[in-house]
C-alpha cells in the first residue's frame, strides 16, 4: 500500500478545515442573495401590475371624455340612449368609480341646466313671435271677412273661402306654439257653445276637414262652458289633424260625441297607418301635462300637437289620450267632466245647421243622465238669425246668379253670426300684441 506524506497530510487537514470554517458564511451568503432575487422579483412585478393599473386607469379615463359623457348628453334629449359603464370592472365599488360618477353627475348638472335656460330664453322669444303673429292673423280674418261680406260673386267668394281656410290653419298652428311656450291665453274669448259646434268648427280648421264624419249620440244639448270652449276646439282640431294626416285620403275618420254619467266624451278614430308601443307611451307622458317638455324634444320640426293637447288638458280640466283603434289605426278620447259642461237652451242659442243633431232631437226623449242633473241651465241672448250656407265643396256653375248671391248673402250672414262672439277676443289679441 502507498504511504501519503506526513507534511501533505497536514496540508489536506488544514484546508478541510479551513472550508469547514467558512461553510456557514458561504450559506449566508448565498441566501441572502436568494431574498434579494426573490425581492427584485417581487418588486418588478408589483410593479407591472402598477403599470397595469396606470393603463387601464388611462383607458377609464379616456372612456369616460370619449364614450361615458356623450352617452349622457345624448341620454338628457333622448331617454332611450343607455350610457356606457365601466371599462375595466377591477374598479367596481373603488373610489376611482365613485369619483368617475361624480364626474358624470355633475356633467348632467350643467348640461341640465344650460338646456333649461336656453330653453327658457326661446320660449320667452317664440311666446313675444307668436302673439304679434296670432293678431295679425286676426286683422286677415276680419278683411277677409270684409271681403266677403263685399262681394257677391260666386268665384271670387270661393277664393275668399280657400284664403279664409287657410289663415285658421296658420292661426291652429300660431295658437298651438303658443300654447307649447307656455301661453296662457290661447288668444279668443267665447260664450258657451254646443260641444256638437265645436267639433265641427274644429273640423273646419284642419286640412280634409270633408272626410270628418261625426255622430251625436248626446241625450242632451250639452255644451262646453266659455273658458274651455278655445281650449277644447285646439285640442279637437289638433286631434282630427293628426287623424286625417296618417291615414288615406280615402279613408274617413269617425268622432262620436257620447255621454256618460259623470261627463261627456269626444271619440276620434282612424283607420290611418297607427301607433308603436312607445310612440303611445310617449305621447300618454305629452298629454298628461305634467313632465315638463323642452323645445329641442319636439324634434326637427317640431312636433308641437301632442304637448299643447297636454298643456291644455291640465291647465283646463279636461283629460285627453290615445290608443288603438279597433279600424287599425288610433283613437283618440277626449273627457270632459260635468264641471266643465252645461246644458243648453236650443231657443235661446240654437244649435248651428252643420252640427249633428243630439239623440233626443231625432228620437224618443231618454232619461237624462245623472251629469245632466246638476248642470246648470245657462240662458243666452238670440243670435242673429241666419240661413245655413252652401256645404263646403259644391259647385256654383250650375246656379243662376241670383241664387248664388242669396246663397252667399246667407253664408256670409252666418259666418258674421258665428264669429260675432269671438270678436272681443280677437281685438284683445290685437291689444296685446301692440302693447
Amino acid at each position: 500500500m502507498m504511504q501519503i506524506p506526513g507534511v501533505l497530510v497536514a496540508s489536506l487537514t488544514g484546508a478541510t478545515a479551513a472550508a469547514l470554517g467558512m461553510a456557514p458564511f458561504l450559506i449566508r451568503s448565498w441566501l441572502g442573495r436568494k431574498a434579494q432575487v426573490e425581492r427584485c422579483a417581487a418588486v418588478e412585478e408589483g410593479n407591472a401590475h402598477l403599470t397595469s393599473l396606470w393603463q387601464s386607469l388611462e383607458a377609464e379615463v379616456g372612456h369616460l371624455a370619449g364614450a361615458r359623457i356623450p352617452d349622457l348628453v345624448r341620454s338628457l334629449a333622448h331617454p332611450h340612449v343607455p350610457v356606457r359603464g365601466l371599462l375595466d370592472d377591477r374598479f367596481a365599488g373603488t373610489d376611482i368609480e365613485r369619483a368617475l360618477g361624480l364626474v358624470l353627475e355633475q356633467v348632467r348638472e350643467a348640461v341640465t341646466k344650460e338646456r333649461l335656460r336656453v330653453d327658457s330664453a326661446a320660449r320667452a322669444a317664440m311666446r313675444g313671435s307668436t302673439s304679434t303673429i296670432q293678431a295679425m292673423l286676426y286683422q286677415l280674418q276680419s278683411v277677409l271677412q270684409q271681403m266677403q261680406e263685399r262681394y257677391d260673386d260666386p268665384y271670387i267668394a270661393q277664393d275668399l273661402l280657400a284664403a279664409d281656410f287657410l289663415n285658421e290653419q296658420t292661426l291652429r298652428r300660431v295658437q298651438a306654439t303658443a300654447v307649447v311656450c307656455g301661453a296662457s291665453w290661447t288668444g279668443l274669448i267665447r260664450e258657451d257653445s254646443y260641444l256638437a259646434d265645436i267639433v265641427v268648427g274644429a273640423g273646419s280648421r284642419v286640412r280634409g276637414y270633408e272626410r270628418v264624419q261625426a255622430s251625436n249620440q248626446l241625450r242632451e244639448p250639452f255644451g262646453v262652458v266659455a273658458r274651455a270652449v278655445e281650449p277644447v276646439a285646439i285640442t279637437i282640431a289638433e286631434l282630427l289633424a293628426n287623424a286625417l294626416h296618417y291615414s288615406h285620403p280615402d279613408l274617413r275618420v269617425q268622432v262620436v260625441l257620447l255621454q256618460g254619467h259623470q261627463g261627456a266624451s269626444v271619440v276620434i278614430d282612424d283607420a290611418g297607418i297607427g301607433m308603436h308601443p312607445e310612440e303611445f307611451q310617449r305621447a300618454e307622458r305629452l298629454m298628461t301635462g305634467r313632465a315638463p317638455v323642452l323645445l329641442t324634444e319636439l324634434g326637427d320640426p317640431p312636433q308641437i300637437g301632442f304637448p299643447a293637447i297636454g298643456q291644455l288638458a291640465h291647465e283646463h280640466g279636461f283629460a285627453v289620450r290615445v290608443e288603438p283603434s279597433p279600424y287599425g289605426g288610433v283613437r283618440a278620447i277626449v273627457y270632459l267632466p260635468g264641471a266643465l259642461l252645461t246644458r243648453m237652451d236650443p231657443e235661446a242659442q240654437p244649435m248651428s245647421a252643420m252640427a249633428p243633431r243630439h239623440r233626443s232631437a231625432t228620437a224618443p226623449a231618454a232619461a237624462p243622465a245623472a251629469t245632466g242633473e246638476v248642470l246648470p241651465r245657462r240662458r243666452r241672448r238670440q243670435p242673429t238669425g241666419a240661413q245655413p250656407g252652401p256645404r263646403r265643396g259644391e259647385a256654383a256653375p250650375d246656379r243662376t246668379p241670383e241664387e248664388a248671391g242669396q246663397r252667399w248673402a246667407a253664408f256670409q250672414a252666418g259666418t258674421e253670426s258665428g264669429r260675432a262672439a269671438v270678436e272681443p277676443g280677437a281685438q284683445q289679441a290685437e291689444g296685446k300684441a301692440t302693447s
